[in-house]
């Protein structure tokens, strides 16, 4: 089976495709525009000062009309400019942290000077809110909401019930509220000036983008794959949006190169993981993922990514499909970006949700393929019998461009030894027993004296209000305007 070509490009890898009149020329790109890249140095709030440098390096090419400027494993150097830690959490309840990226190095002897700032970080717990990462707080926990919602709100008094005081110590799990960001972990930044096309570089380098293809495979065959997965109830799950052509080995290899797990299977121990990183608002690398069909088989391989979240991740499930005439294997995968989780008392068991644009995590899925350099070529095929706006199996709306995305592997070979590195998901807690026992405990008391009362806790339920009503309403709007009927 040959990789199919076609509308290969931005939508695909997300590729910064940056073009400017035809008149003029390609001579910036514009503010505004992201940028991924990987931190191949750790920087933490409760070690970082202002001036330290962050070392990182590009994880995609930056083109510009067709020319590539900045290629995949570039250098990108960056400084902090601010740091806020917690401490023992008697000034700051949360930590903060700005770091701004100046440098790229185009070329051996040439340095080319940027002003960007962090957009965002790749399935962190943390926000980022105008180039600021902010850390969680760690009474904001599901023990710790419990506490406030479910007694206090008709009182004044922060401590009324000791039953209350007898759950906190059931649940004595109390999350780092300091930022630790690995070495491994993907950023996207934002330009903040233009980037002036440097020609010298420009001249020099080669793009890191797969090959394009020339021969397309008959629409007829792509229309005859499934569409969608299924759950063991037979409710239509998740879009198939990717397909792999390669062997088991060089799927596995490149999953594994690029930071991927494979996830656990389901048993009383995973069970406890998955409620300890839940209570913890803490990542868990192999998390197990619910059993999806696709006609009826069972999935062949289900693979993850996360940082330090338990709700966000990235994931897919992939099935053996067929074999042609080389004995090259067809791979079917359907990808999503999990962005939120809880423990749903309807299926009794903890729910992810999904980020409703799945375009987004096919583009990330073979980005970090390719940044591994395990990918030979990418095509993209339209399927006008899929639908564009419909429902996942829990009422999670998905969106997408019908398109799959079809991959060709090859035996990998990263452009620098950074772009293969997995990041590190062990827990990070600084300061030793006695420090984080403190630091707990002025913390806890913080949060119930500001929080635990009857104003907070009007407050909190018009603000969970409002956002399950914005959930409902997307949830509507996408069971009225699906465009093409999605049936298995």
């Amino acid at each position: 089976m040959r990789a199919l070509s076609s509308v290969y490009g931005r939508t695909v890898l997300s590729w910064l495709v940056l073009i400017a009149p035809a008149a003029l020329g390609c001579e910036r790109v514009a503010a505004g525009e992201m940028i991924w890249i990987r931190l191949t140095s750790s920087v933490s709030t409760y070690n970082a000062k202002p001036g330290e440098p962050v070392h990182a390096v590009l994880t995609e090419d930056v083109t510009c009309g067709g020319d590539t400027l900045l290629p995949i494993g570039a250098a990108v150097r960056g400084t902090v400019q601010s740091v806020r830690k917690v401490g023992l959490g008697i000034k700051h309840e949360t930590a903060a942290l700005q770091i701004t990226f100046t440098e790229i190095s185009v070329a051996p002897d040439e340095i080319l000077t940027v002003n960007a700032m962090v957009a965002g970080i790749d399935n962190a717990r943390e926000e980022v809110v105008n180039g600021v990462v902010h850390g969680i707080r760690s009474t904001s926990t599901p023990q710790g909401r419990i506490t406030s919602r479910l007694k206090y709100l008709p009182s004044l008094n922060p401590y009324p019930d000791l039953g209350l005081i007898l759950f906190k110590a059931t649940f004595p799990i109390f999350p780092e509220p300091e930022i630790y960001l690995p070495a491994g972990t993907d950023i996207e930044l934002k330009l903040t000036e233009p980037l002036v096309n440097p020609l010298k570089a420009r001249a020099s380098m080669v793009s890191s983008q797969p090959t394009k293809t020339n021969e397309a495979e008959p629409s007829t065959l792509v229309s005859s794959w499934p569409r969608r997965s299924t759950t063991l109830a037979m409710a239509s799950a998740d879009i198939v949006n990717l397909a792999f052509i390669g062997s088991r080995q060089q799927v596995e290899t490149a999953f594994r190169n690029a930071g991927w797990r494979q996830s656990d299977s389901f048993s009383r121990h995973t069970f406890l993981l998955n409620f300890y990183a839940f209570l913890n608002n803490s990542g868990y690398a192999q998390a197990p993922m619910r059993p999806f069909l696709l006609e009826g088989r069972p999935s062949d391989m289900n693979w993850e990514k996360s940082l330090n979240s338990y709700a966000r991740r990235d994931h897919l499930r992939i099935w053996e499909w067929t074999q042609d005439e080389d004995s090259q294997t067809l791979w079917l995968s359907s990808s999503t970006h999990d962005n939120g989780a809880s423990l749903s008392l309807k299926y009794r068991e903890f729910v992810h949700h999904i980020d409703p644009e799945i375009d987004h995590e096919r583009s990330k899925v073979i980005r970090d393929l390719n940044a591994a350099g395990c990918v030979e070529s990418v095509s993209l095929v339209p399927r006008n019998n899929v639908a564009n706006l419909t429902q996942n199996a829990i009422g999670d709306p998905v969106k997408t461009d019908r398109a799959l995305a079809i991959v060709r592997l090859k035996d990998c070979h990263p452009v620098t030894p950074e772009l293969a590195s997995v990041p590190t998901t062990m827990p990070y807690k600084p300061g030793n027993t006695v420090f984080r026992y403190l630091r707990r405990q002025v913390l806890t008391f913080r949060s119930d004296i500001w929080r635990a009362n009857i104003i907070y806790g009007s407050y909190d339920l018009v603000r969970m209000t409002v956002h399950q009503w914005r959930h409902r309403s997307a949830l509507a709007l996408a069971g009225n305007s699906v465009k093409t009927p999605d049936r298995n």
